[in-house]
């Protein structure tokens, strides 16, 4: 049994976790704290390769390496099966694009955690994000922000994130950037493998808190920070992202049990992604667009009822 279980879904990015890992490899204050790092790999990693993470962990009082390598793709798969292979107290996931320049951010969790037994879970805020004045507003408006960093848009989107980087004190949150997150282990136990959730994993960081906040609270700690090194979206792709932004949040809603009015949200704020796509002549994110659109429009789609009972 470890306290803490780090996850970091991965695919043919080496580099970038390798990054990721050495500099997990470097969190101090941990002397009385037992840590696994669960690698879960879509691609493939050679084993001299996993040997020199056992060796970046091993300069850590108590850490050890553990590696999975899945047969059926996809992000949300890697989270779901991740919980029924660990055994921490606390799920920290990470993605393999991250890295955590705090030595401090493990330890400052852990504190967190400790003030206040009600958490089932904590964040953290990656560095640089922000937005103007004209980008807020423009955001509340088309329903991709609320004015609340805590809290989700109507359509159930994130963009209240480029909020985080004003904040200053611990505040309670409807959602985590997934990027660096943490829960309880036993707040997450009613995770599926969501049969919508095998494309694109848009939101899947937004369905994990929504299931958690069930069970106790979520907060944000300003002081943890990380430096996201997103790599660059190709265009190929983009319709696909696209349509799985309104599949993915549609079924949220569903789960959520929203009202008429948040879909309606939805709608306007596909269209109003549709509309500067357009603009910006990237005609594949478009048509994913257009097709998310008829998605939500469609009566007859297949609403998994069975996934949205409690």
């Amino acid at each position: 049994m470890h306290d803490v279980s780090i996850v970091i879904p991965t695919r043919n990015r080496i580099k970038d976790l390798t990054l990721c890992i050495e500099s997990i490899g470097r969190q101090t204050d941990l002397e009385d704290v037992s840590i696994e790092l669960l690698i879960v790999d879509d691609g493939d990693i050679e084993e001299q390769v996993l040997e020199y993470f056992r060796k970046v962990l091993n300069r850590m009082p108590q850490a050890e390496l553990r590696y999975y390598r899945k047969t059926k793709p996809g992000v949300w798969l890697s989270r779901y099966e991740a919980l029924g292979l660990i055994d921490g107290d606390i799920l920290l996931s990470f993605d393999d694009d991250a890295e955590l320049d705090d030595p401090l951010y493990i330890r400052r969790m852990l504190d967190t955690y400790a003030a206040d037994k009600s958490i089932v879970g904590v964040g953290g805020i990656a560095k640089g994000m922000s937005s103007s004045r004209s980008g807020k507003l423009l955001g509340m408006l088309t329903c991709q922000m609320s004015a609340s960093p805590g809290r989700l848009s109507a359509s159930t989107l994130a963009g209240s994130l480029l909020l985080w980087g004003e904040t200053e004190d611990t505040f309670e949150t409807d959602f985590f950037h997934g990027c660096n997150m943490s829960f309880r282990a036993s707040a997450l136990k009613d995770m599926k493998p969501y049969p919508w959730m095998t494309s694109y994993a848009v939101a899947d960081d937004i369905y994990m808190c929504h299931l958690a906040s069930k069970y106790g609270k979520l907060v944000i700690n300003p002081d943890m920070k990380i430096t996201h090194h997103e790599s660059p979206s190709s265009r190929d792709k983009a319709g696909r992202v696209a349509r799985a932004t309104a599949v993915n949040h549609y079924y949220l809603l569903n789960l959520r049990k929203a009202p008429v009015k948040n879909y309606a949200a939805l709608l306007w704020t596909l269209t109003y992604l549709t509309g500067k796509s357009t603009l910006k002549r990237n005609f594949n994110a478009v048509s994913g667009y257009l097709s998310g659109i008829l998605f939500v429009l469609n009566p007859r789609k297949n609403k998994y009822r069975e996934y949205m009972l409690d």
